[in-house]
């Protein structure tokens, strides 16, 4: 049998639908769970865009089309609405407020919108994600994949003073599997926005002496994996932020924070140790304080036998900063009290921080409060300074007391 070109078997199947008396579907189905697909177009959604917090955002996004009928056209399968939350920060695990739009309540062809209830925070990293979503009921109502944008709030910083950021996540001494992602999240704290950008900055020491770069932008997070960086396995890593604003020595800078790679299921060495790092090992159990001086407060312990990283000494050589075993904190231990296996002679000095002395508030103890009339004789009564013998007339005919004073 001969076959007919493919664009003849087109024409064919639309001769016999239109002598059929049929014509395109008018009505845009709705879309099955498996058919729902992330928003696009969404905005604000820029490096560049600045948002003026004295008025309320408004968000914007289309949604693709998705679904085919036959050769002839393509139209979008329908969602039953969207829903959309915002946050600055780290992405919330369960967003405290979100934002829902009927699929039906489009403002223009394609395009749907929201003015966000809640006034925004000057000079601030914001993100948004949004969804299509189909009412299923009873029971939770089904989500589709998600889009994220985000966006920055004015003002623009002029002569304020630039804060340093404060770090969100990770949390100090966490530990991270080699092939997952990493979520560095910040939060700055100046109430404009930096004409500047934020480094990232990444180190195998805790003095940063050596540093490479991560994200250079406004955002104020950057996710990625220790494979990416090059990170080996039971390891500890380390790593801050700085505001560069004019790239110079005064760029405000943020603590550090470490992280340790630990591979699933590979046993490290004892407190994630390489064999070429020395090694702090307590003789007896130990205080492990903030700082090298028995005046610092108690952070943690150190264990008799236990095994931690020495990650730097004091000045004096007499402490040695490590990485606790039982909380993971940095910490120090007096250096006489620990056996040390390797060498140290690498070992960086760490400076001291500062030495804060609470000093206790005394306050007076109240005044005891004297009950005068267990006294029923004249002699006990008048013993106590504080009460005294009241004669009651015999013309009353009532006994005399002790009382207060």
């Amino acid at each position: 049998m001969k076959r007919l070109p493919l664009f003849t078997c087109l024409a064919v199947a639309g001769l016999l639908w239109a002598t059929a008396g049929c014509s395109l579907p008018t009505e845009v189905p709705r879309c099955t769970p498996e058919q729902l697909r992330a928003p696009i177009s969404l905005s604000p959604n820029s490096e560049i865009e600045v948002v003026d917090p004295a008025n309320l955002v408004t968000l914007r996004w289309s949604y693709p089309v998705t679904y085919p009928i036959y050769p002839y056209a393509t139209v979008t399968c329908k969602p039953d609405f969207f829903e959309l939350y915002v946050w600055t920060g780290a992405e919330p695990a369960s967003p405290g407020m979100t934002g829902r739009v009927n699929y039906d309540d489009e403002v223009s062809p394609g395009v749907w919108q929201l003015s966000w209830p809640i006034p925004l925070q000057p000079g601030n990293s914001y993100y948004w994600r949004v969804y299509a979503g189909l009412e299923t009921g009873p029971g939770p109502d089904v989500k589709g994949p998600s889009a994220l944008g985000h966006f920055y709030t004015g003002p623009r910083c002029t002569t304020e003073t630039i804060q340093p950021v404060n770090l969100l996540n990770p949390p100090d001494g966490a530990s991270v599997a080699s092939d997952e992602e990493i979520n560095f999240v910040w939060d700055d704290p100046t109430s404009c926005l930096p004409n500047a950008r934020y480094e990232i900055d990444f180190s195998d020491t805790p003095t940063m002496s050596s540093i490479y770069g991560g994200s250079t932008s406004l955002r104020t997070d950057y996710t990625v994996s220790p494979a990416a960086l090059g990170w080996e396995s039971c390891k500890r890593y380390y790593w801050r932020v700085v505001t560069d604003v004019n790239g110079t020595l005064d760029d405000p800078i943020s603590e550090v924070r470490s992280l340790f790679v630990q591979p699933e299921g590979i046993l490290c060495p004892p407190s994630g140790l390489r064999p070429e790092f020395p090694i702090a090992i307590a003789r007896l159990d130990l205080n492990c304080r903030l700082g090298p001086s028995p005046d610092y407060p108690i952070e943690d312990a150190f264990y008799a036998g236990e095994q931690a990283p020495i990650e730097g000494r004091s000045a004096d050589g007499g402490w040695w900063l490590i990485t606790s075993p039982t909380r993971g904190a940095r910490c120090w231990v007096w250096a006489e009290q620990v056996d040390v296996e390797g060498d140290t002679s690498g070992v960086e000095i760490v400076e001291a921080p500062p030495l804060v002395i609470f000093e206790p508030t005394l306050t007076e103890a109240p005044p005891t409060t004297v009950n005068c009339s267990q006294y029923t004789d004249p002699q006990s009564c008048v013993a106590n300074p504080a009460c005294q013998w009241h004669i009651v007339p015999p013309n009353q005919l009532a006994p005399s007391y002790c009382e207060n004073k």
